[in-house]
C-alpha cells in the first residue's frame, strides 16, 4: 500500500508588529524633555512635544515627529482642559510627568487620563507623600534613611522654639515644588535673629493653590533644616527606574559639582560616581513603603560615609540625560512597562545593568557655565582660580562629556538653549541679578 500523502503544509502570512503607540512629552525647555525625546526617538518611537512656546529646545530635536502648542505650566486648568482634549483627539498616546505639578496632576486625574492616554502611573497619594517633604521624611524613617535635621513649625512660637535650640546656618525651604508659582529653593539664615524677619518676608512671597492647601492645608508653612556646607559642591544624585514589583531595578549615582546659585540650585555640572549598594537599597526599601514604582531621582547630601536623603522626584528629571549616556535609558524603561512589554523591560533593564564604561564621564549645562563663570568673574563672586579649575576641568573631561543641549547629531536644541538663557536674562534681570551675576 502506498503511504497516505502529506498535505503541504501552507505557510500564515506574517504579520507585521503592531505599531507601538506614540509618545506625548511635556515642557519643552526642560532638560529631561529633550533627553526623554532623543531616547524614544532613537527606540523608533513616534514622539510628540507639547511647548507653550515656539522656541523650547525639546521643540526643535531632530528625534520630534510633531509639536503641538499648549497652554504654560504656569496655568494648570488650562492645560489639563487642553490634555484632556489632545487626549480625546489623539487616544493612545504614553504620557509621563516632567515635572512636580505635572507628576501631581497626572496622578489626581489618573482614572480621566486613562481613557485616553496609556499612563504608568501609582496613585495620587503616593506621589503627594513623595513630593511633600515632611510625609516624604516620615517615610524615610519608617524605611530607616537617614535624613538631615528638620523641623516643621506651623507657628512662629514653634519656629522661635526650634531656633533657640538649633545650630546656624539654618535653610527655610519650601515642603514641596507643587503648585508653587516662585519655585524658590531656600533660603539660609546664618543668625538667630534673622529668622522671624526672614519667615515673614518667605510668607509674604510665598503661596500654593487653594486645591493643594485643601488636601494638606499646613502645606504652606516652610520647613527649618540644618544647614550642610557639603551640600554646595557634593550633592550626590542616584537615578534610575524601579517597577511596580521592585525586582526590575537599575540605577547610576553621580556628584552634583555645581549648581546656580551655589547654596542651593539647579545643578549645571555632575560627575559620574560608583553607585553605593547600600544607598540602592535604601531607595528600594522607602518605594517599597509608599508603594511607588517609575522613573525616580533622589538626592543625598554626603556627610563623610553617611548619605541624608534630602529629595526624592518622582517623575523625568533634569540630568536623565546622563543616565541615559551611561547606558540606562530610563524614559524607555517606563514606556515598556506601560505598554505591557515585560520582555523587552526584562531585557533592556538586564542590558543596563551589565553596562561598562572605561572612563568616568561627565554632564553638564555648557553654555549655562560658561555664562555663570562669566558673570561671576565680571561681578567677582566666583575667584579667577575658580573659574581656571571649571575650565580646566570641562576641557580634561569633554571627550567624555554629556551635555544638556548640545548634540552635533542634533544640534538646534543647543542653540535654543542658549537663546532660551540670554532672553530669560534680558526678560528676568533682577532673577539673572540675583542667582547668575551675585549668585544669591
Amino acid at each position: 500500500m502506498l503511504p497516505r500523502p502529506v498535505p503541504e503544509a501552507l505557510e500564515r502570512p506574517l504579520r507585521a508588529a503592531p505599531p507601538r503607540p506614540p509618545v506625548l512629552l511635556t515642557m519643552a525647555g526642560h532638560a529631561g524633555t529633550l533627553a526623554a525625546a532623543r531616547c524614544l526617538g532613537r527606540a523608533g518611537i513616534r514622539v510628540t512635544v507639547a511647548s507653550d512656546a515656539r522656541f523650547k529646545p525639546a521643540a526643535w530635536s531632530r528625534h520630534v515627529e510633531r509639536t503641538v502648542r499648549c497652554p504654560p505650566p504656569s496655568q494648570p486648568e488650562k492645560f489639563m482642559e487642553w490634555l484632556f482634549a489632545f487626549g480625546k483627539a489623539n487616544p493612545g498616546h504614553f504620557l509621563y510627568p516632567t515635572c512636580d505639578d505635572f507628576a501631581y496632576l497626572f496622578a489626581r486625574h489618573e482614572k480621566e487620563l486613562a481613557r485616553y492616554f496609556v499612563l504608568y502611573q501609582p496613585p495620587a497619594e503616593v506621589i503627594l507623600d513623595l513630593l511633600d517633604k515632611k510625609s516624604l521624611y516620615e517615610a524615610c524613617g519608617r524605611a530607616e534613611v537617614a535624613v538631615p535635621d528638620t523641623f516643621f513649625a506651623q507657628t512662629d512660637a514653634q519656629a522661635y522654639r526650634v531656633a533657640a535650640e538649633a545650630t546656624f546656618p539654618l535653610l527655610i525651604k519650601p515642603r514641596t515644588q507643587v503648585m508653587f508659582p516662585t519655585a524658590m529653593k531656600g533660603w539660609r539664615v546664618d543668625h538667630r535673629e534673622e529668622l522671624a524677619s526672614t519667615l515673614r518676608a518667605y510668607r509674604a512671597r510665598n503661596s500654593y493653590i487653594p486645591a493643594l492647601l485643601k488636601e494638606r492645608p499646613d502645606i504652606a508653612e516652610p520647613m527649618l533644616q540644618a544647614y550642610h556646607a557639603e551640600a554646595e559642591g557634593g550633592i550626590e544624585s542616584i537615578a534610575g527606574f524601579i517597577d511596580e514589583h521592585g525586582g526590575l531595578y537599575a540605577a547610576r549615582a553621580a556628584t552634583k559639582l555645581l549648581q546656580r546659585p551655589r547654596r542651593v540650585g539647579i545643578g549645571i555640572c555632575f560627575e559620574h560616581v560608583p553607585l553605593d549598594l547600600a544607598a540602592k537599597e535604601a531607595i528600594r526599601r522607602l518605594c517599597k513603603q509608599v508603594g511607588y514604582y517609575g522613573v525616580f531621582e533622589a538626592e543625598f547630601i554626603r556627610k563623610g560615609e553617611e548619605r541624608l536623603l534630602i529629595d526624592f522626584n518622582p517623575r523625568f528629571y533634569g540630568q536623565m540625560g546622563f543616565e541615559i549616556a551611561r547606558g540606562l535609558p530610563a524614559p524607555l524603561f517606563a514606556y515598556l512597562a506601560a505598554v505591557g512589554d515585560r520582555r523587552a523591560l526584562r531585557e533592556e533593564v538586564a542590558k543596563s545593568q551589565r553596562y561598562t564604561f572605561v572612563e568616568p564621564p561627565i554632564y553638564l549645562h555648557r553654555f549655562a557655565l560658561g555664562l555663570q563663570i562669566f558673570a561671576q568673574r565680571l561681578s567677582g563672586r566666583m575667584p579667577r582660580d575658580a573659574a581656571r579649575r571649571w575650565k580646566r576641568w570641562y576641557a580634561a573631561h569633554r571627550r567624555i562629556a554629556t551635555d544638556a543641549a548640545f548634540d552635533r547629531r542634533d544640534p538646534l536644541p543647543g542653540f535654543f538653549e542658549a537663546f532660551a538663557l540670554l532672553w530669560g536674562a534680558a526678560r528676568h534681570p533682577r532673577g539673572f541679578l540675583r542667582s547668575i551675576l551675585l549668585d544669591r
